[in-house]
């Protein structure tokens, strides 16, 4: 579990239980569970190969026609993902990973709103990959489709809103 995400649950008796989440989410952080570490790097790295790997074996099959949509989809996971994630274990600045500072609601609500801005970011990397892809077999196919302006506003929208979100997140 990253640091950035908030830990909701409900108790039977329907009570409010926010002392009960920030023990929660205190003890995880202790046990350095929530801590950022190498091992975060490797799904997005094995997604990052998955994407170019399937690029390559694609483009064997295409009968000598390629799409630079195709070609170049993984460098979206890579750069949008994948490196942001690198650099901060590498210099410590922990943009995504917001801590809770006094323990308060006030705490828990700035977590909330950093993870739901992490999200965005990466469903909006998701879906420009996922674009790319279906742009690059539209390409190679020789024909094209309704959907890949939809795939370019929703993953922009997504990457704008988390960045604008981690930024006013971490200025609070």
């Amino acid at each position: 579990m990253e640091k950035n995400q908030v830990v909701y649950y409900h108790s039977f008796s329907g009570k409010d239980n926010a002392e009960e989440r920030m023990e929660k989410m205190e003890k995880l952080y202790e046990k350095k569970e929530g801590q950022l570490s190498w091992k975060s790097l490797l799904p997005i790295g094995l997604i990052t190969i998955f994407v170019f790997a399937f690029a390559q074996i694609y483009g064997l099959f295409s009968h000598g026609v390629y799409s630079a949509f195709m070609s170049y989809a993984f460098l979206l996971p890579l750069t949008l993902i994948f490196l942001p994630k690198f650099i901060n274990l590498c210099t410590g600045n922990r943009l995504w990973n917001l801590s809770l500072e006094n323990g308060d609601e006030a705490g828990e609500k700035k977590l909330f709103f950093t993870s739901l801005a992490f999200f965005l970011w990466k469903s909006g990397a998701a879906v420009l990959t996922v674009g790319s892809i279906y742009k690059g077999v539209l390409d190679i196919y020789g024909t094209s489709g309704t959907f890949e302006w939809i795939y370019l506003v929703v993953g922009i929208l997504a990457l704008v809103s988390g960045g604008i979100g981690a930024l006013l997140a971490k200025k609070e």
